[in-house]
């Protein structure tokens, strides 16, 4: 079987070959219909797929087709076909074991597209004409099955009227192999047909007169139908040269932006901007991370590396927390040199030996300048609420006033006194009353 399509699709191709050097005699756009008759046992017993033989029923279907002319020796015929057959259900087969498998089947519709070659002996002008067939198609059955197959034989074509024509053909449907089964899919085709113009024949006139052409640009396209009579251009573009729609200066053939102004370098498009922050990449310092102008299309950076970016960071050379804008967290460190901060027994005068604490403070308040201090006096119990509450102000004043006198502005210092409302331990033993007496300094960030 093989053999046999190869030996056809060398005629084709030598046919062709001289079919073309004839004239012209094309036949033109047609439709048309034709009856067929599946026969599967006919093709298995001829071909020797089967020792043993078949039976089954003969399918009858119908076709529609296309067909058009290639050349004076050429066809090219598209079809969609239809018919009811069946399928023994266990294995697929378009055949009957025995003849008491007859009813072991199911009947389905079976959809067949084809696309076919014909090779005329003959020009459509003689009334008989025989002609060999030679295509690709491809069935569909039940919606279990899509199988491809190639269609080859030849048939007579017999001339009615002009362009009218009536088809008699015998085609082998041989299957392309895609499962264990398919050569059990083989079949005889036969068919009568008929086909009839839509369009016209193109007729050849001959000339007899010299026809003079005008073309003002030399460009080998006629005035008549150029668009830019006075400019050389391109069939292409009905005469006129290649466009530029964007106007960069670079044509659309060669613009692989033809809609956006750019440049050569970059084949027609602008200047690329890879991360999107709006800055092009010749200019983008950082061109694969999001950045801002001020830095050259950078980030912002972080030098002291806290998260915060150096625009929006107090302390930028320093790592700092988000609630002091970038500035380190300096209460613990005021929390440990306020315990350090004495007074002598029931006097508001601080002991000397706290006054390198007191430097501490100051030197922290200098370094941060955006710090604002709550100084916080408290006592214990013993002696009354307003005595207390005096002793512990005059406390907090007194060491508001070495800070000030140290230069740290007055602005940014706030004392105040709470004498013994609100203990942190016992009064009841002289260790909780201990720590009741004592300062508190809080930095609070403005």
């Amino acid at each position: 079987m093989k053999k046999t399509i190869l030996s056809i699709l060398s005629i084709f191709i030598l046919a062709y070959s001289f079919a073309q050097t004839t004239e012209s005699l094309k036949k033109p756009l047609s439709i048309g219909g034709s009856i067929f008759v599946k026969d599967y046992p006919s093709c298995l017993n001829y071909f020797k797929l089967n020792p043993n033989g078949w039976h089954n029923e003969l399918a009858p279907g119908f076709n529609g087709l296309f067909t058009t002319g290639l050349s004076s020796h050429f066809d090219v015929v598209a079809t969609l076909g239809a018919c009811y057959t069946k399928a023994k259900s266990s294995k697929g087969y378009f055949y009957y074991y025995h003849d008491a498998d007859k009813f072991n089947g199911s009947e389905r519709m079976m959809f067949e597209l084809s696309t076919l070659v014909n090779y005329k002996i003959l020009t459509d002008d003689k009334p008989v004409v025989p002609y060999l067939t030679l295509g690709l198609g491809t069935s569909f059955y039940g919606g279990t099955y899509f199988l491809p197959y190639i269609p080859v034989g030849g048939g007579l074509q017999f001339k009615l009227k002009t362009d009218k024509f009536i088809y008699a053909q015998i085609l082998v449907h041989q299957v392309i192999k895609t499962g264990d089964y398919d050569e059990t899919k083989e079949n005889l085709n036969y068919s009568v047909g008929m086909s009839f113009p839509i369009k016209k024949r193109a007729m050849h006139k001959s000339i007899t007169k010299p026809v003079v052409v005008l073309d003002a640009d030399n460009d080998g396209i006629p005035d008549s139908i150029d668009k830019c009579p006075y400019v050389a251009g391109f069939v292409k573009y009905n005469g006129c040269p290649i466009p530029d729609t964007d106007g960069d200066g670079i044509n659309d053939e060669e613009d692989s932006c033809p809609l956006m102004p750019g440049i050569a370098k970059y084949h027609g498009c602008p200047i690329p901007d890879t991360d999107k922050d709006g800055i092009n990449d010749e200019e983008d310092s950082c061109p694969t991370v999001p950045g801002v102008i001020k830095y050259k299309g950078c980030p912002i950076p972080d030098r002291d590396g806290d998260g915060i970016n150096d625009d929006e960071d107090k302390c930028p050379d320093e790592p700092g927390i988000a609630a002091n804008k970038g500035c380190p967290d300096i209460q613990p460190k005021m929390n440990e040199l306020a315990k350090l901060i004495l007074f002598n027994t029931r006097s508001t005068v601080i002991a000397k030996k706290a006054y390198p604490i007191m430097d501490q403070v100051v030197a922290l308040m200098k370094k941060y300048p955006d710090f604002k201090l709550e100084i916080e006096g408290h006592t214990d119990n013993i002696g009354s609420a307003v005595v207390n509450q005096k002793l512990s102000q005059k406390r907090a004043d007194a060491i508001k006033n070495y800070f000030l006198n140290k230069g740290v502005n007055t602005s940014r210092l706030y004392a105040i006194g709470y004498g013994k409302e609100k203990p942190i331990a016992s009064n009841k033993t002289p260790k909780g009353r201990a720590m009741n007496r004592r300062v508190e300094l809080h930095a609070k960030y403005q």
